[in-house]
C-alpha cells in the first residue's frame, strides 16, 4: 500500500474495537480523509496524543480501499480550551461538523486548511461564539455555496444602504430587484457580516459587536445551513445545553 505524509487536524473521532479509533482528518494535501488508528487508545501508544479531537498533527498514512491507516503521527499543537472548556468545545465541535459536512472527501483545500488553523488558535483566546460564526462565514467562501452581501444577486449593482435579502436567491437584492418573499435587510447587519467575512486573523481589527447583530447573523446562516443539509447540525444541540 502506498504511504503519504501530511499535516492534518482531527475533526472527528470514534472508538472502534477494544483499543482502536476511526478518525476523520482534514489534511493539507488530501482534504478530508477517513482513517483507522489501530491501538491508539492504549496508554502507551505513540498515536494516543495525536488522535484526540482538534489535535494539529503531522501524520503518516497508508492508503486503503475504504479507509486509510494511521502509521505514525507527531502532535504539533494541543488546544487546551478546545479539549477542556465545555463552551469552547461545543463551538469547536460545530466548526468541525460543518467541515465534515461540506468538505468533499479526498480534495485538497490548502487555503481552507490554513484558515482552520487560525480559527483553532482563535478559540484559545477569543469569544468562542463569535469565533464559530466568523469561521462558518469565512469557510463557506471556499465551498462555492457562499451568500452574497456586496452586490445585488440579480442585477449586480453595488449595495451600500438598506436593502432586501432572499435566501433562495443567495443574498442581497437592491430595491429595484426586490422579489416576493424577500425580507428587508438593514445595512448595519450587512456591514457586520462583511466585517466577519473579511476578519484578518493575523492582524485582528477592532469589531463592534452587539447582541442583536450577532443573533441576527447567526440565525441567517444557521437557517441557510439547514436549508442546504435538510436538517440542523447535530452540534447545535450541544451548544443549546450550555
Amino acid at each position: 500500500m502506498a504511504s503519504y505524509q501530511t499535516a492534518a487536524v482531527v475533526l472527528g473521532s470514534k472508538n472502534w474495537g477494544e483499543a482502536d479509533k476511526m478518525v476523520t482528518l482534514f489534511t493539507y494535501d488530501r482534504g478530508l480523509v477517513e482513517a483507522a488508528a489501530f491501538g491508539c487508545r492504549r496508554p502507551r501508544s505513540p498515536l494516543a496524543a495525536g488522535m484526540q479531537m482538534f489535535s494539529s498533527i503531522e501524520v503518516q498514512l497508508s492508503e486503503g480501499k475504504r479507509v486509510d491507516t494511521v502509521r505514525q503521527c507527531t502532535l504539533k499543537r494541543h488546544y487546551k480550551k478546545l479539549t477542556e472548556d465545555l463552551e469552547v468545545m461545543a463551538y469547536g465541535s460545530f466548526v468541525a461538523e460543518f467541515l465534515r459536512e461540506f468538505l468533499p472527501p479526498g480534495q485538497a483545500e490548502p487555503q481552507m486548511f490554513g484558515r482552520l488553523l487560525y480559527v483553532l488558535d482563535s478559540f484559545e483566546v477569543r469569544n468562542p461564539r463569535v469565533t464559530a460564526l466568523m469561521a462558518m462565514i469565512q469557510l463557506l467562501e471556499f465551498t462555492g455555496m457562499q451568500l452574497h452581501f456586496e452586490h445585488c444577486v440579480h442585477c449586480g449593482q453595488t449595495v451600500d444602504d438598506d436593502a432586501f435579502f432572499s435566501l433562495s436567491a443567495g443574498g442581497i437584492l437592491c430595491p429595484d430587484c426586490q422579489e416576493p418573499g424577500a425580507e428587508p435587510f438593514p445595512d448595519d447587519l450587512r456591514r457586520f457580516i462583511l466585517a466577519l467575512r473579511d476578519y484578518d486573523w493575523e492582524n485582528p481589527p477592532a469589531l463592534k459587536i452587539t447582541g442583536s447583530l450577532l443573533m441576527q447573523a447567526e440565525h441567517l446562516f444557521l437557517t441557510y445551513l439547514q436549508s442546504l443539509l435538510g436538517r440542523p447540525l447535530k452540534s447545535l444541540a450541544f451548544i443549546q445545553q450550555l
